[in-house]
């Protein structure tokens, strides 16, 4: 490893230790805010399946109260878990730039194109609005279901 004289000297081109070091600190934000966003939408699913549950067995109960409440829960729940899942995608995707830099490097040393897998995460957008949708039509499903209970 090549130690600098100072912190205001660029880093040598073949410092493989900080190089190692950088692509391991980006690797790891990208994944364990992804990780995080996917563990949001588990816990979400499993949330979501005990409040329709409850909100079944509250409707066949005539406990439209119950009903209503349940449904104000599950679109609380679905707009906290979308605010959750977008901003812990959003963090991730600060990493993307990193990554693709230090994987560019990486690959013109190595001379292996097939390393530079980073600059093909595209979609983010995409991703983004799939993920609004699919929150935006739990959303309205949790609205029917409160005026359904709201007009019994």
């Amino acid at each position: 490893m090549t130690v600098r004289e100072s912190p205001d000297e660029p880093a040598p081109e073949d410092d493989t230790a900080l190089l190692t070091a950088a692509l391991d600190h980006s690797w790891t934000w990208y994944d364990g805010q992804s990780k995080r966003a996917f563990q949001v939408s588990n816990y979400y699913l499993v949330a979501t399946a005990i409040i329709l549950s409850a909100y079944t067995s509250a409707i066949n109960g005539k406990h439209y109260g119950v009903a209503s409440a349940l449904a104000l829960a599950g679109l609380g729940l679905t707009a906290l878990t979308l605010a959750i899942v977008l901003y812990e995608a959003n963090a991730a995707a600060l990493a993307i730039p990193a990554l693709t830099e230090l994987q560019d490097r990486i690959a013109d040393r190595l001379g292996i194109n097939s390393i530079r897998m980073a600059k093909f995460q595209t979609g983010i957008q995409r991703k983004h609005n799939a993920v609004i949708t699919t929150f935006g039509f739990a959303a309205l499903l949790n609205i029917n279901a409160l005026i359904y209970t709201l007009i019994h």
